[in-house]
């Protein structure tokens, strides 16, 4: 890849990143889950990395919404799925991601836009409960090893 190529994708993240603030900045449920934890600019660089390295066509589409945004958490999700399930742990940034990811499922689950996604929403939910489950006996085994 040639140095424009790199610079002007670092661009498209960047200015991707700005557009998932914007979106999730505007959901105060979604905002208080920022409150204590990392913080939103972060999460959405870690959404925008990720998204450029897996789906760069998803940098080009404009104006962000839901759809776009679910589509956007449902790569990363994947990404750290294969991530967890290989046993490396997920940063707390990520951890977000995969709680994000579950919660658009669900609220696109309940909309006519997600009439088109239902077999996406159904995985993410799928992969979402197996990641908790994972999680779980992580901790559950730590514990007894004390």
């Amino acid at each position: 890849m040639s140095v424009i190529a790199a610079t002007r994708l670092q661009f498209k993240k960047s200015a991707f990143a700005e557009e998932v603030v914007k979106h999730l900045v505007a959901d105060n449920e979604i905002r208080d889950l920022f409150s204590a934890a990392t913080s939103l600019e972060t999460t959405s660089h870690i959404i925008a990395a990720v998204v450029g390295g897996e789906a760069p066509e998803l940098l080009e589409v404009s104006p962000m919404s839901d759809v776009l945004m679910f589509n956007s958490l449902f790569v990363c999700l994947r990404v750290l799925f294969v991530k967890q399930v290989q046993g490396t742990d997920l940063s707390q940034g990520e951890q977000q991601i995969v709680s994000l990811t579950n919660r658009f499922a669900k609220k696109l689950a309940n909309k006519d836009d997600g009439l088109q996604l239902q077999g996406n929403i159904e995985l993410v939910i799928k992969l979402y409960n197996q990641l908790q489950a994972l999680a779980r006996a992580e901790a559950k085994s730590h514990r007894s090893m004390c």
